[in-house]
């Protein structure tokens, strides 16, 4: 895949492991084509990358890639040069290690509860020194007890109605919105 560089100060993560399932054990979660379009396409509205798609297993690297390839290399990027462009900042990793290990990266969780102690706005990491990786997780949460210990926690989006939690899709434009607020 090719690398393109990014100025932004801000880059997400979408985390398939380590996650819990409904009964709070750690799972693997599947890639699927919309994580990789609509979190690249979102990202790219709001000129936040690189987009990291944390998956351990090899043959879900390779889908992501075969799928990202087609726009990149292929007959879809010429049919839609605006795609080509936008999966550009897709990035497949085994862990979220290796997201980090591209940039000097300040880990921000989130969760549909509060997560810890440390809880941030996101509109507050423009305003703080540094690269901010934004972290989200599928299944039912972050399995954070396997995971690098973060600097803080964005504060949960609060609703109004009788549904706990957004999709992950809905959360991640309310967050990269909430950065310019």
């Amino acid at each position: 895949m090719e690398a393109r560089e990014h100025t932004s100060k801000v880059a997400v993560a979408l985390v398939h492991h380590p996650v819990l399932n409904r009964a709070g054990k750690s799972t693997t979660t599947a890639i699927t084509s919309i994580d990789i379009h609509d979190f690249a396409r979102t990202c790219a509205f709001y000129d936040v990358a690189p987009v990291y798609l944390v998956h351990p297993a090899a043959g879900m690297r390779a889908l992501v890639r075969d799928m990202t390839d087609y726009y990149l290399n292929g007959p879809g990027g010429d049919r839609n040069p605006d795609r080509r462009e936008v999966l550009k900042a897709v990035r497949c990793v085994a862990t979220l290690d290796e997201a980090q290990a591209d940039d000097d990266y300040r880990l921000w969780y989130t969760s549909a509860s509060a997560g810890g102690e440390r809880l941030a706005e996101a509109s507050d990491l423009l305003k703080t020194k540094g690269k901010h990786l934004i972290v989200f997780g599928t299944g039912w949460g972050l399995d954070v007890a396997s995971m690098p210990e973060p600097n803080g926690w964005l504060s949960p989006i609060e609703g109004v109605g009788m549904v706990r939690h957004l999709s992950v899709r809905a959360a991640l434009a309310v967050y990269l919105d909430r950065l310019t607020r």
